[in-house]
């Protein structure tokens, strides 16, 4: 049987990586300070008297033309750059022995060097091994070839690399563009980075992290978060693992937030930045904090731009979850005014998480708002009133306010998302009393009128009963406050469904008329509209008193739309322009007096 081994077509290669694999050019640089700090753990490893506070990344830049990145790390010998630059997908850090990669190293794929033919024709390595004498200079070609040079002089232990920018790549040279690069994937690295330019050489980077062996304050994290993630925030706090070991910081922002948006963050793994993206790592209900996060347990795939779904990942999210809800159980015992103020901004995200948590729930259960006929109350209020707490949706409630506002009832709003159901959990929690207003509950505040009234109103009774005959609408007498309100028109949810039946088979095909007829059918039986008329006011009883003449059937049909508006009822059936045909007659009837 004959043997052949896989060919690789470096240059196809290359298009992989910079069309699929990778998502810009920009990681070259990435890519370069990744071997760096590899290069120096390694010699760390290695060498005894080497101190890894002493390690170093240095980039020399000549402006839109060239770059030299050099580390004083391990170095490679020629065996090594036979096997390590030369062979796609084989990685200096695996262990000799064993071939698995070993946990302290960021790199692992042997794959990251060819992210430099992105931007250069050729890469450059000029390397003195740890482990041996000899220095040397590798240049490698996108076409597949290399060379190898044994070098005379004697180079410092580490490793440089050259590139030089090929056509329309210049702007990846130039000072400006490699600083930001630098800070953006290496910001967190432990080692010094020095930027040398020709105008300025110096490190770069900060020395160490606010949360580095210590509890800094607020106002050191939110320094750090302007600078990192450019921007204000309500507050900052340390994000720790389950060993309670410090892995980053959380910002909460001071806007508010879609519950479906995605915030950018700063995931680091071993302190090189990974992905901005956080919906891997933070939990789904974390839409209002960024984060700037360091990981050194999780695995990245191959592009080094997202992690493994694994156990380790999975358990990790869990964590930074319980950091967070930790931070807002310390905020609302001791910092009640900004807990109050956090829960107003992220009201809409505060309810959904609520919803899904029953510990969230019992943290936020007294902050969360309800619109209610006596203005905006929290759970806690709700939960102190001691009373049966009764509800409505949209229509209902628009219905009703103005009459359980007058006369100081408790009316709830349930039709914003997730009131109805914070509600029903609070019901549930804390055993309150909670209840759907009814037709029962309209008739406690519209109270019937004396024997005396009842047949006062026969006649006025019978006169707006056929006015309003047109409009499917009954006349009843009442008393009830306001005064100021001379009439009060309720509509049952059967008559509320059976106008979005007539005002969907409207709008709809043929088709589907007759499945709109057989709804409707099944409505009309229980659907029911009246207009109150209210004794207590001086107008209705004046009209009460006078008769039957067309004034008063003028003044009905009027008082009927001006209950719908104030309602917030949709118009139909040209009752609008018949409000204004009405009041026309009374005003030529004015006239003529």
């Amino acid at each position: 049987m004959d043997e052949y081994r896989f060919q690789v077509n470096l240059g196809g290669m290359i298009e992989i990586l910079s069309d699929h694999l990778y998502s810009s050019p920009d990681v070259y640089v990435r890519e370069l300070l990744q071997n760096g700090v590899d290069a120096i753990v390694g010699r760390k490893n290695a060498d005894e008297e080497f101190d890894e506070k002493n390690g170093r990344l240095t980039l020399k830049i000549e402006e839109g033309k060239a770059l030299t990145f050099t580390d004083n790390g391990l170095g490679l010998s020629k065996e090594e750059i036979h096997q390590f630059l030369a062979i796609i997908g084989e990685s200096s850090k695996r262990d000799l022995e064993t071939g698995r990669i070993q946990e302290e190293y960021i790199g692992r794929f042997g794959i990251g060097l060819l992210s430099c033919f992105m931007v250069s024709n050729r890469i450059v390595v000029r390397t003195h091994s740890y482990h041996d004498a000899q220095s040397l200079e590798w240049i490698g070609n996108p076409d597949g070839t290399y060379t190898i040079t044994e070098l005379g002089e004697d180079l410092p232990v580490g490793t440089s690399i050259y590139l030089e920018a090929k056509k329309n790549c210049e702007d990846y040279f130039t000072s400006e563009k490699i600083r930001e690069l630098v800070m953006h994937y290496g910001a967190l690295l432990p080692y010094e980075i020095v930027l040398d330019d020709g105008s300025f050489k110096g490190r770069i980077n900060p020395v160490k992290m606010p949360w580095d062996n210590r509890n800094p304050s607020a106002e050191e994290l939110m320094q750090f978060g302007r600078v990192m993630l450019h921007g204000e925030f309500l507050d900052a706090f340390v994000l720790k693992d389950a060993a309670g070991n410090p892995i980053g910081a959380a910002y909460i922002l001071n806007h508010t937030v879609a519950a479906s948006t995605k915030q950018n963050h700063l995931i680091y793994l071993k302190h090189m930045l990974l992905t901005e993206r956080g919906d891997e790592l933070l939990p789904d209900w974390a839409v209002f904090v960024r984060c700037i996060i360091n990981v050194n347990n999780l695995r990245p795939t191959a592009s080094r731009e997202e992690f493994y779904e694994d156990e380790a990942l999975e358990e990790t999210r869990a964590q930074i979850g319980n950091s967070i809800i930790d931070h807002l159980k310390m905020m609302a015992k001791t910092s009640g005014d900004q807990f109050r103020y956090f829960m107003q901004v992220h009201s809409l995200v505060m309810r959904s998480m609520a919803m899904d948590n029953e510990e969230l729930f019992l943290l936020f259960a007294d902050y969360l708002d309800f619109v209610t006929t006596r203005g905006m109350m929290t759970g806690l209020d709700l939960r102190m009133s001691k009373e049966e707490l009764l509800y409505a949706d949209d229509d209902e409630y628009k219905q009703l306010s103005q009459i359980f506002t007058a006369q100081g009832r408790l009316l709830i709003n349930t039709s914003y998302v997730y009131t109805l159901g914070l509600l029903m959990r609070l019901s549930e929690v804390y055993h309150l009393t909670i209840r759907q207003v009814e037709l029962e509950n309209v008739d406690e505040i519209l109270l019937d009128v004396s024997a005396e009234q009842a047949e006062q109103s026969v006649d006025f009774l019978a006169m707006a009963s056929k006015e309003l005959k047109d409009f499917d609408c009954n006349a009843e007498m009442r008393k009830f406050m306001p005064a100021n309100l001379p009439a009060f028109f309720y509509l049952n949810q059967e008559a509320m469904f059976l106008n979005e039946i007539r005002e969907a088979k409207k709008n709809s095909d043929t088709l589907f008329g007759g499945m709109f007829d057989n709804f409707a059918a099944e409505a009309e039986e229980l659907a029911s509209a009246t207009l109150f008329f209210n004794w207590n006011n001086p107008l209705v009883q004046q009209m009460v008193r006078t008769g039957n003449t067309a004034r008063n059937r003028d003044l009905i049909t009027i008082l009927y739309v001006q209950t719908l508006l104030i309602g917030g009822f949709r118009l139909a059936n040209n009752e609008l322009g018949v409000m204004n045909e009405k009041l026309m007659n009374v005003l030529l009837e004015e006239g003529d007096e």
